[in-house]
């Protein structure tokens, strides 16, 4: 008598965890998903001038776009363009921008490309990245992206 009267005890108490967790998660005591503050910092990431820098003769392709990670609540906020010249131009024009523009290159840096470099805006950490899209299908070619990311408590990824 004594095994099923715990065993009811331990489901009742199961139960009252997860009831208090699905509270606490609709109460945004752990958030999940992205919210209104997201696309708040969207808006503020896309007015980075980075974002429209690019070499002489690479062009914008589509408009400028953003995303948010559901999971990690890590926005991030890009712009495409197809390169009228080779990679390397590519890649130490940005190196010089970001520089000029006052983002840091990683501890470590060899100054090969741009690997990753980080900001402080407005308070909050951001980190750009420029990549090329050809490990993704033949279709995009040579284009690039320039992305920043950032969250809410500062922290993005390259």
């Amino acid at each position: 008598m004594k095994r099923p009267i715990i065993a009811m005890v331990a489901l009742v108490w199961v139960g009252i965890v997860m009831i208090g967790a699905g509270v606490a998660a609709h109460a945004g005591l752990f958030p999940y998903g992205c919210t209104a503050d997201d696309d708040r910092l969207a808006a503020s990431l896309s007015t980075l001038g980075i974002l429209d820098a690019h070499p002489a003769g690479a062009t914008p392709q589509k408009g400028r776009g953003s995303s948010c990670d559901s999971d990690d609540r890590i926005t991030t906020v890009g712009q495409t363009y197809r390169p009228s010249g080779p990679r390397v131009g590519v890649l130490s024009f940005y190196r010089d921008v970001a520089i000029k523009d006052g983002w840091a290159p990683p501890p470590g840096d060899d100054g090969e490309g741009v690997s990753c470099f980080t900001k402080t805006v407005g308070g909050r950490g951001v980190e750009l990245s420029v990549r090329f899209l050809d490990e993704l299908g033949e279709e995009y070619g040579d284009d690039y992206d320039v992305d920043v990311t950032s969250s809410l408590d500062g922290e993005g990824w390259c």
